[in-house]
This record gives structure tokens, C-alpha cells and sequence, in this order.
């Protein structure tokens, strides 16, 4: 039987990379859950309102730069 990793550096990549996936997979879950929990909410309103109050100042300072 052949071994699967010819090099200390193989084994140490290959765990590295395990670690990695566990990380991403595990991230994902978790927003997920949370996510369905209702804990990570977006509130859209509060957003839609912050950029159209940051538009209007750009507006009110472009049209003073224009005088």
C-alpha cells in the first residue's frame, strides 16, 4: 500500500486546508442559523434612508459649488 503524502509538506498542507473548510463550512453555517434565528436582520428602511439623506447633502453641495 502506497502512502498518501510524500513530504512533511503535503501533511502540513492538506491540514491547513482542513482547517480552512472547517472555518468556511463552519462560517456559513452559522450565518445561516442566525440568519433563521432572526439575529443577523438587515433593516433596509434605516439603509434607504441614511442614502437618500447622504444624496441630498451631495446635491445641496454641488449645487453650492455650481453658484
Amino acid at each position: 500500500m502506497e502512502v498518501m503524502f510524500s513530504s512533511p509538506t503535503m501533511i502540513m498542507f492538506f491540514i491547513i486546508g482542513v482547517i480552512v473548510l472547517i472555518v468556511f463550512f463552519g462560517g456559513i453555517v452559522t450565518a445561516i442559523t442566525q440568519t433563521v434565528r432572526g439575529n443577523l436582520r438587515v433593516d433596509y428602511d434605516a439603509i434607504a434612508a441614511k442614502n437618500s439623506l447622504e444624496d441630498e447633502q451631495r446635491r445641496k453641495q454641488l449645487k453650492q459649488r455650481s453658484r
